[in-house]
């Protein structure tokens, strides 16, 4: 299995080539969604469908909630954006806006030609906290889950991301190491795990954190603090949810609602490399389209989200 990223592919056809709410609603939310019915049937693109439940909650020995697998942005269980065809979008729907409305960040005036521009043209975004979870929205990549007693590994294809979080329940470091993973420390409740990190190289940008895509990226400041809620409610289905506290660059902290993974169904889906490289030649972006430049920042035109074909990374 292959991909490739929309900013590969736009550098080189330029070249011419989880806050407040009860535990269980994280789970119980989307398991209602998923006993209501089988789903609908994506047309034109090997016969694949909204899964089901696929069976009960996997547990490991000691009775705590098994979060190991690969997982897509979508209800799927496999790669989907990127493929032609009169296939049904909603498989890619990750909740229900009619269900569970988005309210997006909301930014101190004073902060917005500080921390609000878009992602430059033609940068490799580093991987990091949120953004390798959240911008998955529009690269549409797998995240995969390693748990082991007490720790949990986190990974992401692109931005390539390793992020290792102990699950033991201990507090953060007094004086932790700045890094774009930031420090991670993680506790149950109930079947819910709650990840809370600090620390985060202010280089980090946060994508697809409220509102989607690249042209809506913000950076923050020093006080950053995230908070993810991991449930798997059935076999086949996980819900990630995050909150971002910055009072710094946000008015009041950002609280996004519980967001659908299914696990990747397909025998030879396996860890692939992916790797992104800035071009480092000064003179290649004299030679750049400024209206392909303009569309990819703004997510307009040939990149917006409705656009035919238009995703993040494609099988």
């Amino acid at each position: 299995m292959s991909y490739c990223a929309v900013g590969a592919g736009v550098v080189l056809a330029a070249l011419g080539m989880v806050f407040t709410f009860t535990p269980d609603l994280l789970g119980q939310r989307v398991g209602a969604e998923q006993e209501a019915g089988k789903g609908p049937t994506a047309r034109g693109f090997a016969n694949a469908r909204e899964l089901p439940p696929g069976g009960p909650t996997p547990r490991t020995a000691d009775g705590k909630v098994d979060l190991t697998g690969r997982y897509y942005p979508n209800r799927a269980g496999r790669m989907m954006t990127g493929t032609p065809g009169n296939w049904d979008r909603t498989l890619e729907r990750q909740f229900d806006p009619a269900v569970t409305p988005q309210e997006n960040e909301v930014f101190r005036p004073e902060t917005k030609s500080k921390y609000q521009y878009p992602t430059p043209y033609g940068i490799c975004a580093p991987g990091g906290t949120p953004t390798a979870i959240t911008t998955q929205k529009t690269e549409h990549g797998p995240m995969e889950l390693i748990q082991l007693p007490g720790k949990l590994w986190i990974l992401t294809e692109f931005p390539q991301t390793i992020r290792y979080v102990p699950t033991d329940g201990r507090p953060h470091s007094k004086d932790p190491d700045v890094s774009f993973n930031g420090e991670s420390v993680a506790h149950w409740e109930r079947d819910t795990l709650v990840i809370d990190t600090i620390a985060i190289d202010t280089r980090m940008r946060n994508i697809s954190v409220g509102a989607t895509g690249d042209a809506n990226a913000w950076t923050h400041s020093e006080q950053e603090h995230v908070i993810e809620r991991f449930a798997r409610p059935s076999k086949n289905y996980l819900t990630y949810q995050v909150r971002v506290e910055d009072p710094v660059v946000l008015m009041k902290p950002f609280v996004g609602v519980p967001h659908t993974w299914t696990l990747a169904q397909l025998p030879n889906d396996v860890w692939t490399e992916y790797l992104c490289t800035t071009n480092e030649e000064t003179d290649f972006w004299k030679n750049v389209d400024p209206q392909w430049k303009h569309e990819y920042e703004t997510r307009t035109g040939r990149f917006a989200p409705d656009a035919p074909g238009r995703g993040g990374r494609g099988q």
